[in-house]
Formats: C-alpha cells, sequence, structure tokens
C-alpha cells in the first residue's frame, strides 16, 4: 500500500495527474478522505518548492524609452541591465551576499601585489550563434570598454588594465596597480561577454540563457530559452516578454490583473493593496540602492559649496523614510555607502533638516531670497524623487527660497535631462553594486562616466586609488572614511535615502530569491523564475 501511496504521489507532484484523481484513485484503495487531503498537503508542499518548466514570463519594468539598448556599452537603465543578462553572461556573477561567484569563469586568483589575475574561462560554451566560447571572445570583450575610443560606461574601471593574454584556458590580466576587488569589475553588466568582433547590438548574441527573439526600443523584447545554457537546469520558462509602464498606478493595475508576472518600483503606498489581493504579493528585499539629487558642481548657482550644504539641509530625512518610504529603507547620509556596509562611518554625524543653518549658507552663497530649477521624475527613483523634491521645495519655502521644481516625464528622462551640464538640480538613483568601489568609482571619481555631480576633488580620486591597492581591514576602512567625509564635506549629491528593492509579484510566479543588488532578483528573475499555472 505504501509503494501505491508513493506512485501516485510521484505522479501528482509530477502534474501528471490532478488533485481530484489523486484522491479518487486514493478513495478507491480504500484510503479515508482525512488521510488523502494530508498527503495532498504534504505533496503540495513539494510542488511549491519544485520549478515548473515552460511559459512565457511577462515583466513589466517601471520605465522604457526610444534609447533602450542592448549594446552592453551603454547600458543605462535597469531595464537595459536586466536584459544583458538575459541574453549575455558575465566572466563572475554576483552572489545574494555580494561575493563573487563562477560564471563563464570557473575559478581564479591574482599575484602577490594583486596587479596580476588569472580567469579559468569554462569549457563547452557555445554562444547563440553556434561559435565556441574562447578566450580571446573575453578580451575583445573588455577591450570594448578601454581606450581613447571608448564609449563604455566602465572606461574608467577597466583603463586600469595594461595587457591581456591566453595562457591556455586562462584569461591573464595585468593592472596598472594593485586591486583587490578587480574580479568584482567583471560581473558587472556592462562586462556582459560578446563574440570576437561583434557589432550587430540591435541583434546581440550572448551565452545566457536566452536568445534573442525581437527587440524594439521603447517597446519591448521577446526572448527565448537557451536550450545549451551552461548553467544546468535553468532557465524554466521558455520565454520572456518585456516592456515598460512608466504610470506607477498603471503597472499595479497590470498586476492586479494578470496582464504582468512581475513588477518593480511599487509605490509604498500601494503595498497594502497589493498584499490584499489575492493573486498578488510583495517579493520585496533589503538593497543599498541609493536615491540621489546631484547638484551640478561646475556651474552656478551650485558649483558654491555653501550653496550646496544649503540644500542637503532642506530634506528631513526621518520623515522621508518614515512617510514617504514607508520604513522600507534605511537613512542616507550623503554618501553611496549604507549603514549595511562594512565601511559605512559612523563617526560621520547623521544630517539632519535645520532650516536656519540652511539659511545661514544660503545667505554666506549670496542666495538668500533666491531660486534655482530643481528637475526630477520618476525615472530617477519612482514616486519617492517626487514626493521628497516637493518636501525639499516646502521647506525651502519656509526660508524665503524658491526651489523651483520642474517634474520631468519618463519617457526620455535618462537621454534629455539626466548627465545634461545645463541643469543645475536633477534626480537620480543608483543600483548597490556590490563593493566600495566600485560605488565610488561609477559616480563619484573626477573622471568617472557617469559623475552626474560634476565633483571633482583630487585628493578624493586618490584616496580611491590607494583602498584598491589595500587589503581588508581597519587601514582600508580609515582610508573609505577619509572619502566619505569629503563627500560629507564638499560633495555634489544629496543622498538622504536607501531603499528596499520593492518588486511585486503574481502569486503565480516562483523562484524569487531576495538578491539585494538590483531590483526583479538581482535583474536575474528570468533565469530561476517560474509560472505555477
Amino acid at each position: 500500500m505504501n509503494q501505491y501511496i508513493k506512485h501516485y504521489q510521484k505522479e501528482y507532484e509530477a502534474r501528471r495527474i490532478t488533485r481530484r484523481e489523486f484522491a479518487g484513485r486514493l478513495g478507491a484503495a480504500g484510503i479515508a478522505a482525512t488521510a488523502a487531503t494530508s498527503l495532498l498537503t504534504a505533496s503540495d508542499s513539494v510542488l511549491a518548492d519544485t520549478p515548473v518548466k515552460g511559459g512565457r514570463m511577462r515583466v513589466g519594468w517601471y520605465t522604457h524609452s526610444a534609447n533602450d539598448t542592448l549594446n552592453p556599452n551603454r547600458l543605462t537603465t535597469s531595464l537595459d541591465f536586466m536584459r544583458a543578462y538575459q541574453i549575455c553572461s558575465p566572466i563572475i556573477r554576483y552572489s545574494t551576499k555580494l561575493t563573487a561567484e563562477p560564471d563563464l569563469a570557473t575559478e581564479w586568483n591574482a599575484s602577490d601585489d594583486l596587479k596580476t589575475w588569472r580567469f579559468k574561462i569554462r569549457k563547452g560554451v557555445e554562444f547563440h550563434n553556434g561559435k565556441s566560447l574562447t578566450v580571446q571572445d573575453c578580451i575583445y570583450t573588455l577591450n570594448r570598454h578601454r581606450g581613447d575610443k571608448s564609449d563604455s560606461i566602465i572606461k574608467a574601471w577597466l583603463n586600469v588594465i595594461t595587457d591581456m593574454k591566453a595562457d591556455g584556458d586562462w584569461l591573464v590580466i595585468e593592472l596598472e596597480g594593485p586591486n583587490a576587488d578587480f574580479p568584482m569589475y567583471l560581473g558587472d553588466m556592462h562586462a556582459v561577454v560578446v563574440p570576437d568582433g561583434f557589432e550587430d547590438f540591435d541583434n546581440l548574441v550572448g551565452t545566457g540563457p536566452f536568445v534573442l527573439d525581437s527587440f524594439r526600443p521603447g517597446v519591448g523584447m521577446l526572448a527565448k530559452k537557451n536550450p545549451s545554457y551552461h548553467h544546468e537546469g535553468y532557465p524554466h520558462v521558455d520565454e520572456v516578454e518585456s516592456f515598460g509602464i512608466g504610470d506607477t498606478a498603471a503597472r499595479v493595475n497590470a498586476l492586479l490583473a494578470g496582464d504582468i508576472h512581475i513588477t518593480v518600483r511599487v509605490d509604498p503606498k500601494s503595498i497594502p493593496i497589493i498584499e490584499g489581493a489575492p493573486n498578488t504579493t510583495m517579493a520585496n528585499s533589503p538593497s543599498s540602492r541609493h536615491l540621489t539629487f546631484a547638484m551640478n558642481s561646475e556651474r552656478a548657482p551650485t558649483n558654491n559649496r555653501d550653496f550646496r550644504q544649503a540644500l542637503r539641509l532642506l530634506i528631513d530625512r526621518q520623515a522621508v523614510l518614515d512617510n514617504i518610504q514607508k520604513g522600507y529603507g534605511l537613512l542616507g547620509n550623503d554618501t553611496p555607502i549604507s549603514s549595511l556596509d562594512p565601511y559605512y562611518c559612523p563617526e560621520i554625524p547623521q544630517r539632519d533638516i535645520d532650516l536656519d543653518k540652511a539659511k545661514f549658507h544660503l545667505k554666506k552663497a549670496g542666495m538668500d531670497g533666491g531660486a534655482v530649477n530643481f528637475h526630477t521624475s520618476e525615472a530617477a527613483g519612482g514616486v519617492q524623487s517626487i514626493d521628497m523634491a516637493l518636501m525639499m521645495k516646502e521647506n525651502a519655502a519656509k526660508i524665503g527660497f524658491d526651489l523651483n521644481f520642474i517634474r520631468e516625464p519618463v519617457d526620455g528622462y535618462w537621454s534629455n535631462i539626466w548627465l545634461k551640464p545645463d541643469y543645475p538640480i536633477v534626480g537620480s538613483n543608483w543600483m548597490p553594486r556590490p563593493t566600495a568601489d566600485l560605488r565610488f568609482s561609477l559616480a563619484y571619481l573626477s573622471q568617472a562616466k557617469w559623475n552626474e555631480a560634476f565633483w571633482r576633488n583630487e585628493r578624493f580620486d586618490k584616496l580611491i586609488e590607494v583602498a584598491r591597492g589595500t587589503k581588508d581591514g581597519p587601514e582600508r576602512k580609515e582610508i573609505y572614511c577619509e572619502a566619505q567625509q569629503l563627500m560629507w564635506d564638499e560633495g555634489g549629491s544629496i543622498i538622504p535615502l536607501f531603499t528596499h528593492w520593492l518588486d511585486a509579484r503574481s502569486t503565480t510566479l516562483g523562484g524569487h530569491r531576495k538578491h539585494p543588488v538590483g531590483e526583479g532578483d538581482g535583474f536575474r528573475i528570468h533565469e530561476w523564475g517560474y509560472l505555477k499555472s
């Protein structure tokens, strides 16, 4: 009898018979209904943890535009990031604990001086066009990010490479200076590997879990399962369709209606609605993603340090966390290092709202009673970015200053407003890169491609360079603390808040993992997510 029961349990768990058939067959064998129900419950528990194969996952992202791209050098939005990881693979990948894990490289090591790194490239991997992966493909890919003519977002990171060569299956990389974090550079979405000589980025080819089927910037992308993916057992779904829904309420409504399986950047005020609906739930997770307001440090009036300090004092950070973010986050203190980070410096005072001091700095800057334009959008950080800007505007008015808030449309914000020198203050947000070095290097070094505040400080640049060659320990933390103090005193960024990832999903979507590096499960829900029905 036990073998009989186990047989039909396996049939049910393999979805070859229905619940009704399972109960009926056990009933025909004389097994009591209560016992059959108990067995069904046990099998349902197994099913809940067993990925289902097949189906099309529909992903409704928070933004899209005609500037969507699959060119790894030019990825700008997190929708671009997710799509790059769908089609391509990096040399290493980030774990949920923000450590380096194998991907196209199976192992790696460094010389004692941390200037020579060796990566063993996985054998038997094929690109979607049938070409076998080689070390030369990795060299070509990384060279696209180097040199004076490169248009890469991560050019400043990879210009530290002085030489690359193949040594059998090993990729050997020489650096101009020591860098203890270098492998983490190679997990970034911009560094995903393409075939040697490849240039047709509208028809991207990679080694990732999905093969590109169609791509229309500003409209959507469809990708189909790669049957030869090198991570055995993944992906689970046959297809992934991704598109943007710029309006926050429309995204939530699409989820509630069952039109999409997952969405991101949920307005905290919508959480009770999502949690209260029968077929949707939150899929939130902690992170060090930070919302920012970048003040152009190379043009008046934001090139004045006192004026920047005044603006930083106009925001009630605790109220932002409690009322705007509904507690789903951490206080920010105008550096990209949150209190979750091992290099966070508690010695630096927590900046708070102080209208009297703000008025003092405005007068010192010659801006008392003045005005400045302030541009942001939902694209820059969801409705939270809008709400924070409105809070600052109201507080500025209390001391006679006109913070002229201009709400920009979602479509085209990143290409038309952000990083443009004509705008004194713009909203932005930053993904929690897995190391302090990557966070500082991406947007705060003088020569960083994404130096959105146009802030340049030689001492800060030198500190980050020295930290790269310093192994983990008290000395490295001291270096990073000085860098944070410089940003707090003189920097061009207002960073009031670190947010949790506020993703929401259909209950029919399984496989969700809490990944701190990015929304949509670290931009990889397509890889390990599955549809339950």
